[in-house]
């Protein structure tokens, strides 16, 4: 089995000079007159554990042609439609370089890419991916109660996925509440983007509404609102995601950067102040997607106690890992190598 290698850049108290070497690395390997997609999360309107704008203010030092690059999302909020979505962007920093919407207006903009997997035979991909034969992933990695965790194959195969591809991936992952036990406290209903929740005597989601984002899940107090997985195959989100992830790579030149920083159990897209479970790791780099996010929860688990936080999500960690092994976006072995 081939072994990838990732770097790791570990002070913490200086992060910017680490992405900067990592960006050095890069240019070292493409040197190219070509626009670069820079796809970032930007994070929600009160998330302030995303990755910080100010590390990656150095860009322009780098690549003549630097663009952020992302696509709008599925549920109501400052993401939802492209001018807020950049306002939103531009509020939290990210406003000294282009910022492209690579699927449209409302996410309406696409293009059908064949994969013939499991799954997925045509993914639908922000259709401005087309414009960009250089790009790197910049993700946070973090808990996330669907997907487990939230790395480089959850920001490249959810984030570049337009609105139809994201509902694609999300398909049959509709919440169920145990109306016994709830309160009827509103909460669920207030938080849900899709307005697909009503309550009376006990809350209940509309399923032909729900989109599936799980955010009801996340703020319940009573913890009565669940995944009922044994209606469909437990893994197939997960690796729907993969196999998004393996349509956007294919014929482009990727590179991959994980902040292990402000590590948090929920993904930035929770539109409300997080607090990180564990110190700051570091920053990692690859050309490999499963190698980097493989190595990033070694990390987490290395400096948790031996223990996977993210197992509350009820999720296996290494389970899109091992599929996405397998359908040839990477490979779980991998050689750590420090960087200064």
């Amino acid at each position: 089995m081939e072994i990838s290698k990732v770097y790791f850049y570990d002070n913490v108290s200086n992060l910017k000079a680490g992405v900067n070497s990592f960006f050095k690395m890069i240019v070292d390997e493409c040197q190219t007159e070509e626009a670069v997609g820079i796809k970032i999360h930007f994070g929600e309107k009160e998330n302030d554990t995303h990755v910080s704008a100010k590390h990656l203010s150095d860009v322009t030092k780098f690549f003549k042609k630097p663009v952020f690059v992302e696509c709008n999302v599925l549920y109501r909020g400052n993401r939802l439609r492209k001018e807020d979505h950049i306002k939103q962007a531009h509020d939290h920093g990210f406003d000294f370089i282009e910022i492209d919407i690579l699927d449209g207006e409302m996410g309406e903009d696409y293009i059908e890419i064949e994969i013939d997997t499991k799954n997925t035979q045509k993914a639908k991909i922000g259709r401005g991916i087309k414009n960009y034969d250089n790009l790197i992933s910049i993700s946070h990695f973090k808990g996330h109660i669907v997907a487990g965790f939230g790395g480089a194959l959850k920001n490249v195969g959810m984030g570049l996925g337009s609105r139809g591809g994201k509902l694609d991936i999300h398909a049959g992952v509709s919440p169920q509440i145990d109306t016994v036990n709830c309160i009827a406290c509103g909460s669920c209903a207030e938080q849900c983007p899709a307005d697909a929740i009503t309550v009376d005597d006990y809350a209940v989601i509309d399923q032909e509404i729900c989109i599936g984002c799980a955010q009801c899940i996340a703020v319940c107090p009573e913890g009565v609102i669940k995944i009922p997985w044994g209606n469909r195959p437990a893994n197939e989100f997960l690796e729907k995601m993969a196999e998004y992830a393996l349509a956007c790579v294919q014929n482009k030149n990727w590179w991959y950067i994980n902040f292990l920083t402000d590590i948090t159990m929920k993904c930035d897209c929770v539109g409300t102040r997080q607090q990180p479970f564990m110190e700051d790791i570091g920053i990692l780099f690859s050309k490999d997607p499963i190698a980097i996010d493989k190595a990033s929860m070694d990390l987490v688990i290395e400096r948790n106690n031996g223990v996977d936080p993210f197992k509350s999500h009820n999720k296996n960690s290494n389970y899109i890992l091992k599929y996405g092994e397998e359908i040839g976006l990477g490979s779980i072995k991998y050689d750590l190598e420090m960087v200064k």
